[in-house]
């Protein structure tokens, strides 16, 4: 029952009053956010598994700027870590083992508001001269949070996780809709483009599903990642002092074999080719 009619740009009168703003690109690194105003399609969890992947499997300095006030959840999960890391001989051999491997150390995080990011950002660029080829936002869901519509502005991308749930589908259009209008479409802004893809994919659903879905996606003028990331219960695994092994960790780069099949490393890729970055 999706109508295309649903999604017109006068059904958005918040699209005008964006379109008369401008902010320019905060910084010459790659920014990016794996963002949807829909909570429980994994944008933190992505964040963390992508920055970690591109970190230390690929060798690409990031930076995070964990925007997602109040509950800051990756720089809360690395405080975890190191925690348990002070307690593991185990991880801290891993840790050793990783470092003399790449020589990467860990990607650093700032914890601020989005209203914060672009001074915090600015200041520590200057002051510890890192040099990031990627910056990924974590930003809360809901995008009247201060700051949040100027951090959409000055990326270079944003890429919106969904699931095939109509309450989920219905919102995630919305939102890339409502930004495609008026932020992709602005010449005033930056933001070159917001990219959709698929999240917690269930192969048990009908395919025809999946190709309804998208062709209104596409009627709607929006682009579609080729990558599809399946559930993986590995996702929401954080280091444990029990040592079952690494799947979503900030420390540590995902195991290679979790990697792929969650299909981490091709959602790396893809990206990495987008940015044209190498």
């Amino acid at each position: 029952n999706w109508n295309i009619n649903n999604y017109k740009y006068e059904n958005y009168p918040f699209c005008k009053t964006i379109k008369i703003s401008k902010y320019p690109k905060m910084m010459e690194s790659a920014s990016i956010s794996i963002c949807n105003q829909k909570g429980g399609v994994g944008k933190s969890s992505l964040t963390v598994l992508l920055a970690s992947y591109l970190h230390y499997t690929l060798g690409h300095d990031v930076l995070v700027m964990d925007c997602d006030y109040p509950q800051w959840s990756v720089h809360a999960q690395r405080e975890r870590e190191l925690s348990v890391l002070e307690n593991s001989k185990y991880y801290k051999l891993m840790l050793i083992r990783q470092f003399k491997a790449t020589g990467r150390k860990l990607w650093p995080i700032i914890a601020c508001t989005p209203a914060e990011a672009p001074e915090r950002e600015s200041r520590f660029l200057r002051d510890s001269g890192y040099r990031p080829a990627i910056v990924l936002y974590d930003l809360p869901g809901t995008v009247n949070t201060a700051g949040v519509i100027e951090i959409f502005s000055a990326l270079d991308y944003l890429f919106v996780p969904m699931k095939a749930d109509k309450v989920v589908m219905g919102s995630t259009l919305s939102f890339a809709r409502t930004f495609d209008l008026s932020l992709v479409q602005n010449q005033a802004v930056h933001l070159k483009d917001i990219r959709l893809f698929w999240i917690m994919l269930d192969r048990r659903e009908r395919t025809p599903l999946y190709e309804q879905y998208e062709t209104l996606i596409s009627q709607l003028g929006l682009s579609l990642l080729q990558t599809h990331i399946p559930y993986r219960s590995k996702f929401n695994k954080e280091l444990l002092p029990d040592g079952t092994g690494v799947g979503r960790s900030t420390l540590l780069a995902p195991e290679r074999t979790f990697a792929q099949e969650a299909q981490i490393e091709a959602l790396a890729d893809e990206i990495l080719s987008i940015l044209k970055i190498r």
